[in-house]
């Protein structure tokens, strides 16, 4: 099956590239115009092009400036449609996108089939809210997608959580996917729509398992449980710091690979969960004062930065019996670890004095006045070790009592203080692993700073207005899961093939090695020594490459424009090329010196130095006597086997035959004499000795690491 590519609309920070790169999709453009997430963008995925206005790709599509990809993702404004946005719906100029969305699928649709390509998979979210809009915006919506000429309209006040609709352009199906149930511990819930004009599928079977009843489809799988950190060096309205297992920060398990999934805290290594600095527990606020002890936090927003509303609660060494006090606060006690300490902060200023050993001053709160008692109304006092414990097992109780009296701060108890029930904000970092992003994401170089000093604000925004990885992750793979299975073709040319079925042979003669034949490491290092650096390795087979950039049979270096990758690389580029006949693909020569030397030609007048190893064969066609210079090899030359030759027989063994080498330098910049004589052992002795400098480096760079 060929790679599918998608065109992604209202990226953001790009959540489904985060999801669907890893499963073998491939982004071909993006379209964001909010700067922040426009910067994300750029850092992560320098090569794909952000065609930022989305209103205006669908003219561009129609035109043939813009490709057509398999699939269009998107989630339209979100705040067009949900309690934070006022339910603008329609009647805002966001709502609208969500037309422009339609228009941008069937025009893609249009050139698609013009090209006798298969129609395009859409993949739209958004907020629950849309579902309930009093304008139905979502009706207009399923009947744009449907392609029908009047808007859609549920059976009831509102639209169900789930449901499907075909119409004469598309058959679209849509359902509520909470994201706590596929790998993240977040409630999230959001509307996601699949809708397809192609018959080889069908969106329903794609949005729905099929063990499911149809509009009561909860995804599979338990919530997943989630701890936060709460520690005297990361409490605040900044991000964590660097060494988040340390500092007892949330840290990252294994979800999807390299994506972040369920979030632990500890501050140390030890399994046991009475050892190090470890959560308690962390409550989700279901009403003002009122918590649940459910193990998900609450959805992330892009307003986080400007309020917080979950509880975090942390034990320190907490290895004495329990001791609570539902009336009054806990005496606080610290003993080196070996009770249950705490740590304490005013509600003055969510967490800024935080200490291990010492409580600031507990205060009323409640004045209108600028003081230290002003403007913030009581500290709420909540004793860690009642969390999750009955009375007759010791606790006294699960709820936070804003009264205005403080729990007793005891000895034993374990406590945390919350000012407007908040602990403390989430940073940036834990957002990141709550949506299924890795660490610092979102933590890029902005508006002259570097990514260390990335503000928190546009993070939180940007954030809390993705969609969540691994959601993204399970539609993706639904989606590759149901596209029928077909025999890919092989795009690669013959000498590509016949040179992998040739390193892929156990063992090999050496009249098979062809053009295959290696630059010994001396003499190359010596070469670059003369006339490098050498930045770009042109002919490799992959093993053999002398440069950290370099071309291999599958790129087919003749394709490429070498120029440009030295504009970007600096330095110079080498080539030892293949001998070989000349071969195509396509029409498009693969092998041949005379389509090598009129590449590189084409490519010297543009800009760089090309130094070639080459055979001196004066009389044949492709000889370069036009060569800006030519550096005649004293002493006849040989090369190495390659890595892959595995010999058939003790006689496969290199003979000590050697032929005349010389040194083609294509370079219109070169100022130097036409042509040269160079000693081979002077330049397989300089190499040798660079060699050894490099690996004196090498050493003493260990041994300082």
């Amino acid at each position: 099956m060929k790679q599918l590519t998608y065109g992604s609309v209202c990226s953001g920070i790009e959540a489904a590239s985060v999801a669907w790169e890893p499963i073998g999709m491939i982004p071909v453009w993006f379209s964001e115009i909010e700067p922040f997430p426009s910067a994300v963008l750029a850092a992560h995925w320098p090569q794909v092009n952000n065609l930022g206005d989305m209103t205006k790709i669908a003219a561009a599509v129609l035109s043939g400036t813009v490709t057509t990809p398999d699939l269009l993702v998107g989630g339209t404004p979100c705040q067009a449609f949900s309690v934070a946005g006022l339910r603008g719906g329609l009647s805002d100029e966001r709502g609208q996108l969500t037309l422009s969305y339609v228009e941008l699928a069937d025009s893609i649709d249009e050139i698609r089939k013009q090209n006798g390509e298969q129609p395009i998979i859409i993949v739209w979210e958004n907020v629950p809210g849309v579902l309930s809009s009093k304008d139905n915006a979502f009706g207009c919506f399923l009947a744009g997608l449907a392609g029908e000429s009047e808007e859609l309209k549920p059976a009831g006040e509102r639209w169900s959580n789930a449901g499907y609709v075909s119409g004469p352009k598309r058959a679209v199906a849509w359902r509520i996917l909470d994201a706590q149930y596929l790998g993240v511990p977040q409630r999230r819930r959001r509307v996601f729509v699949i809708a397809s004009a192609r018959k080889d599928i069908c969106p329903a079977e794609i949005l729905f398992e099929s063990d499911c009843l149809h509009g009561d489809s909860p995804a599979c799988g338990e919530a997943e449980q989630t701890v936060a950190a709460l520690t005297k060096n990361g409490v605040g309205a900044t991000g964590a710091d660097d060494n988040q297992a340390q500092a007892g920060h949330l840290i990252a398990g294994t979800q999807y690979g390299n994506i972040a999934g369920t979030l632990t805290a500890r501050h140390d290594s030890s399994p046991c969960a009475d050892r190090g600095m470890n959560i308690v527990s962390t409550y989700r606020q279901t009403a003002f004062g009122e918590y649940a002890d459910d193990g998900t936090a609450s959805t992330v927003k892009a307003r986080d930065y400007k309020d917080a509303t979950d509880l975090a609660v942390m034990s320190v060494h907490g290895t004495q019996d329990p001791d609570v006090n539902h009336e009054l606060a806990h005496t606080l006690g610290r003993n080196h670890g070996q009770e249950n300490a705490c740590i304490a902060f005013s509600s003055k200023d969510h967490g800024a004095d935080a200490a291990e050993n010492i409580s600031p001053t507990l205060r009323a709160g409640n004045s209108s006045n600028s003081n230290q008692s002003g403007g913030q109304p009581p500290a709420i006092a909540v004793a860690g070790n009642i969390i999750g414990r009955s009375p007759e097992n010791g606790g006294n109780g699960m709820r936070f009592d804003e009264s205005g009296v403080s729990h007793t701060l005891t000895k034993t108890g374990v406590h945390a203080v919350s000012t407007q029930n908040i602990v403390r904000r989430l940073t940036p970092v834990e957002c990141e692993r709550l949506q299924g992003f890795q660490d610092f994401h979102t933590r890029i170089s902005w508006r002259g700073k570097d990514a260390a000093d990335c503000p928190d604000g546009p993070r939180y925004r940007a954030i809390g207005n993705s969609m969540a990885v691994p959601v993204m992750r399970w539609i993706g793979e639904r989606i590759v899961a149901a596209l029928p299975g077909q025999e890919t073709p092989d795009l690669r040319s013959d000498y590509v093939i016949e040179l992998d079925e040739l390193r892929n042979k156990p063992a090999h003669m050496l009249k098979d090695v062809g053009d295959q034949w290696r630059t010994p490491d001396a003499l190359y290092w010596g070469i670059n020594a003369k006339f490098g650096p050498f930045t770009l390795d042109l002919f490799t087979d992959g093993q053999n490459s002398k440069c950290p950039d370099y071309y291999t049979a599958e790129d087919n270096a003749l394709t490429q424009d070498w120029s440009e990758k030295l504009k970007e690389l600096g330095g110079s580029a080498y080539g030892n090329p293949p001998y070989s006949r000349s071969s195509y693909h396509d029409k498009q020569a693969v092998t041949g010196m005379v389509h090598i030397m009129k590449h590189a030609i084409a490519m010297r007048d543009k800009y760089g130095r090309y130094v070639f190893l080459m055979k001196v064969a004066t009389s044949e066609t492709y000889w370069p006597k036009w060569a800006d210079h030519i550096a005649f090899i004293e002493g006849r030359i040989g090369f190495d086997l390659p890595q892959w030759f595995v010999p058939a027989n003790e006689k496969q063994k290199p003979s000590g035959a050697m032929f005349a080498g010389a040194l083609v330098v294509l370079d219109k910049d070169w100022k130097g004499d036409k042509s040269s004589y160079i000693s081979r052992d002077e330049l397989i002795a300089i190499g040798e000795l660079f060699m050894k400098q490099a690996h004196w480096l090498v050493e003493r760079t260990r041994k300082v690491a």
